[in-house]
């Protein structure tokens, strides 16, 4: 009697289809699971390990592009032998639901393929060649996901029933309403292609901008990220960049130094001429300073002192150097004040004479 209910009960038809074909679609959906665990680990375990021996690195982007495309594509593979068993209107949905399900895995090993050999290919065997744009490469990266993203969604559009043909054609008329309505996002977007290719800076590149200096971390089609030496991160949009002056520092070959050093009105032209050699002496004997590249000369008569101007660069320091060129600076600076105490050469700060008539 049991055995001819549930006999029953598995022979019932439900929407065209016996309670049976259900049971054996959710159960083949079940399996799915520990076959795509058992695939991880063959993956993470064996295949990706030999491909680090071998000498080709495709292999290794490959099988790293897998991980998690891998496990949907399991799942997709037993939700198409597992639809199968059911027929009328719900096989129908079941296929359109299929179809999404393989889009989904294919695009996105797709995307993490190409961006993974991109970034291999032109950034890593790409260090060996000089002045390699990493921003571009970047921008190019960034194209790719947009564009293989879109493809995506389009074939979903497609297997829901929409005509995508016509929708191209109905973006191609609400493209400039689009267009009118984003100035601000399409404007920033051509600004960072525009800085990206005319190379006015890159990444790890210090700047200055608007009285802000600092490390570029990010450069993206819509911002770009500044990070400033007090550890703020500022992102700012690419069409402020592009309309007023930055300033590459990295691209400075070598760091200036200047300096104006007042002397006291009552120092005779004696000790001027003894400040200016003591200087130079003190830059020759810098290891970091070019002496060949210092001008000392004594520059005006101000209104409460007699200024020198000092100029002087560095032999190989670029701005980029930052500890090194702050601690020449100071040496060079505590070096002249020892030196200035020792000649009895004073220097001058704001005085101010008042005179009394009576």
């Amino acid at each position: 009697m049991g055995i001819d209910y549930i006999f029953q009960v598995l022979t019932f038809s439900l929407f065209n289809n016996q309670i049976w074909k259900y049971l054996a679609f959710i159960l083949i959906l079940f399996i799915a699971y520990p076959i795509s665990k058992i695939f991880i680990f063959i993956l993470h375990n064996y295949l990706m390990k030999w491909a680090t021996k071998t000498k080709f690195k495709l292999d290794d982007m490959l099988f790293k592009s897998l991980n998690p495309s891998i496990t949907m594509f399991i799942y997709a593979i037993f939700f198409y032998f597992s639809k199968n068993y059911l027929t009328g209107t719900i096989r129908l949905i079941l296929d359109k639901i299929f179809n999404f399900l393989i889009i989904i895995p294919i695009v996105y090993f797709m995307i993490k393929f190409s961006t993974e050999a991109l970034s291999h290919y032109l950034k890593g065997e790409g260090k060996k060649i000089k002045n390699i744009n990493e921003a571009a490469i970047d921008l190019l990266m960034q194209i790719i996901r947009i564009v293989l993203f879109l493809v995506g969604v389009l074939l979903i559009l497609a297997n829901m029933g929409y005509n995508v043909s016509a929708l191209l054609a109905g973006l191609g008329v609400g493209g400039l309403a689009f267009a009118l309505a984003a100035q601000d996002i399409l404007k920033n977007f051509f600004a960072g292609i525009a800085l990206i290719f005319d190379k006015t800076f890159g990444k790890n590149e210090i700047v200055e901008f608007q009285g802000k200096s600092g490390i570029i971390e990010e450069l993206k089609l819509r911002s770009t990220k500044l990070r400033t030496y007090d550890g703020t991160l500022l992102t700012i949009p690419n069409a402020m960049l592009a309309d007023n002056i930055v300033e590459n520092i990295t691209k400075v070959p070598r760091v200036k130094v200047k300096i104006r050093l007042g002397l006291t009105y009552d120092t005779s032209i004696k000790k001027i001429k003894e400040a200016k050699e003591i200087i130079y002496n003190i830059i020759k004997e810098n290891p970091e300073a070019d002496e060949k590249r210092s001008y000392i000369y004594f520059d005006e008569f101000n209104s409460y002192s007699l200024d020198i101007e000092v100029i002087y660069y560095a032999k190989k320091l670029t701005m980029a150097d930052w500890p090194e060129r702050i601690y020449m600076k100071e040496d060079i600076n505590l070096k002249i004040k020892e030196e200035f105490e020792k000649a009895k050469i004073e220097m001058a700060f704001p005085t101010q004479t008042i005179e009394l008539k009576k």
